[in-house]
This record gives structure tokens, sequence and C-alpha cells, in this order.
């Protein structure tokens, strides 16, 4: 087989270099690597070893303009490192490429200026359609979503705007429910300390508190929130502040795992015990508030479940060419479970 050079004005190989390496025709070539099972597997095998040596990488735009279908879906997701942006992640992803389709990611790090910024960037991907997790939805954002054609997936987050579905969870409801119960526990002094405060979603939280608080004539006043990403280092900060204002504060509800890890870390620093002098629990727990000491009360959501969910809608949509996703709107509301433990 004669050896190919790398075009020099593009240094990307092509198509016709890998025909030309394994001797056979351009067509063969597109057809053993769209529809292997077409092709012997003899030739299969010559054509695979080309491309091998060469380092040929498919043009995905290439074929999507050819088949006019796209196999990319685009997941805007307000951070990579939050516990529940991480798990559903992982799991649509998982489930969507063993599909055939490949998942394309934007983070906007819950900056409303960087959202449409992210979103303008995924949609030049050409996507088949469009996931948006925990959305803050500026106006902007609105603006592009008039103008697309393709199915919108609006997960875990309140929008003003009419996806083909919406799926979520009571958060707020959630919220209502753990604090009710820690006031029949007998705590009355009930602080809130609260990251990602920019969404819409998180703000559900904090009026789930308040109301709760209210309802039972005990004061809403002793709450901590931030605008930015939910870190250990800001539940110690937090506690130590409400502590200061509030020294008879006997309880306090997180709106993250990872903020209430910060809160029982600088508690053990401080010898206060848990929970006789301070109950602590927090929503979006996972299992690993299982494993820590105290054992740690959580409220949670199943979110792989939620992208399996997410995933199975996808394929039904894009397997029918008829659907009418543009005039559909769906929503789909995920329980929450509570599981009471030693902290609380």
């Amino acid at each position: 087989m004669e050896k190919i050079r790398k075009r020099k004005n593009t240094g990307r190989v092509t198509l016709q270099d890998v025909a030309k390496y394994a001797g056979v025709g351009s067509m063969t070539v597109s057809r053993a690597l769209r529809t292997p099972d077409l092709v012997s597997d003899k030739l299969r095998e010559k054509i695979n070893e080309a491309v091998t040596e060469l380092g040929y990488i498919p043009n995905s735009a290439a074929g999507i303009l050819a088949s006019g279908q796209s196999r990319t879906i685009a997941v805007l997701v307000p951070s990579l490192r939050d516990y529940a942006s991480s798990v559903f992640l992982q799991s649509l992803q998982d489930i969507l490429n063993n599909k055939g389709y490949q998942v394309v990611i934007g983070s906007h790090d819950y900056q409303q200026k960087k959202e449409s910024e992210v979103l303008f960037t995924l949609l030049q991907s050409n996507p088949a359609a469009l996931v948006i997790f925990g959305a803050i939805n500026s106006e902007s954002v609105f603006s592009y979503l008039k103008n697309i054609d393709i199915p919108v997936i609006g997960v875990a987050g309140e929008s003003t705007h009419s996806f083909s579905l919406n799926i979520g969870s009571n958060i707020g409801e959630a919220v209502y429910f753990l604090t009710n119960y820690m006031l029949q526990k007998g705590y009355k002094k009930i602080g809130y300390i609260g990251a990602q405060m920019d969404s819409k979603i998180q703000s559900q939280q904090l009026n789930g508190w308040t109301k709760a608080m209210l309802n039972h004539y005990h004061s809403a006043e002793q709450s901590i929130t931030t605008p930015y990403v939910a870190t250990m280092d800001f539940g110690r900060q937090s506690i130590s502040e409400m502590l200061t204002r509030q020294p008879e504060l006997d309880a306090v509800i997180c709106s993250h795992e990872m903020l209430a890890l910060g809160v029982i870390f600088e508690c053990q620093r401080r010898l206060i015990k848990i929970p006789s002098m301070l109950a602590i629990a927090c929503v979006e727990g996972s299992s690993n508030c299982d494993h820590i000491h105290p054992s740690l009360t959580s409220v949670r959501i199943d979110y792989s479940k939620i992208a399996r969910e997410t995933a199975k809608k996808l394929q039904k949509w894009l397997a029918d060419p008829n659907y009418d996703y543009l005039n559909q709107q769906e929503e789909i509301i995920f329980p929450y479970k509570f599981e009471a433990r030693q902290s609380a």
C-alpha cells in the first residue's frame, strides 16, 4: 500500500487518502465506516488498518450534511463540579453513547452572562437535541430557544420558557418538609445556608425553609447564601458567622451536601456535639451521607433516574421524524426521598 502524506493546507487526512492507501474506492471506505455490517470482514480489516495507520478522523459535519441527521446531543449544565450535574451527566452520557449519540457539554459556572455564550457555542455543533440542566435562563437564552427547531428538554430547573419536556422535582416542597421535620423534633432556631442562589431552583429551597419557619411563627432571618458553587469552605465560614450572630442556634439546613460537610467539620473543630448542640440536614444528599460520622439527614433526588428518563424521551423523539416536538409541552415530576439520619 502506498504511503500517503497529509494535506499541507489543512494537515488533515481525508477519506480519499484512506481509500488510496487501502486500494479501494471512497464509497467503500464510507460504507465501511458508517455501516460496517455491509462490508466483508477482510475488506473492513484492510480499511481499519488504513484508518489507524493514517490517523484518519471522520468529518462528522460532512456526515450530517450528507444524511441530514445529527448524532450529537448538546447538554448545558451550571457546573461540572456539583453533585447533581455530575451524576446526571455521567448517566445521560453512558446511555446515549451506547445508542450511538455523542454528548457535547457546556458549563456556565452559575454565571447568567456566560449562559447564553455557552449555549450559542453548543448550538454551533448542529445538535439533534438540547438538554438544559438546572437552568438559569437569561433573556438572551430565550431568544436563542425561540429560533431553534430541535427538541429541548429542561431538567431540574425552574423556567418561564416552555420546553418540549420539563423534568424536575418539588425541591421547594422537599425543603418545606425537611424544615417541618426538624421543627417537629423540637428545634426552633433553624438557619439556612444556600449556594448557587442565582438558580431559580435554589431560590425555591430558600422559599420552602422560609415558609415553614413563618408558618410555625419562628424567625426566618438566619440565612446565608451565595451565588457561587457550594464548597465545604463556604459551609464552615457560614456556620461560624451564624453562631456569632445567634449562639443559641440549634439547627441548620444546607442547600448542598458539600456545605453540610463543611458545617460538620467546623462543629467537630469547635467540639460542638451533633445533634445535641446543633442539628444538621442537607438537600442534594448522596450515599456519602450514610458513611460520614454522624450520618447526615438529607433529602435526595435520583438524578441517574432522571437522566434515564431524559435519554428515553430523546431516543423516542429522534427515532420518529414526524414527532411534533415544537408544539409539545410535557412535564414530569420526580419524587424526592427523605433519609433521616443521626445528624438530626
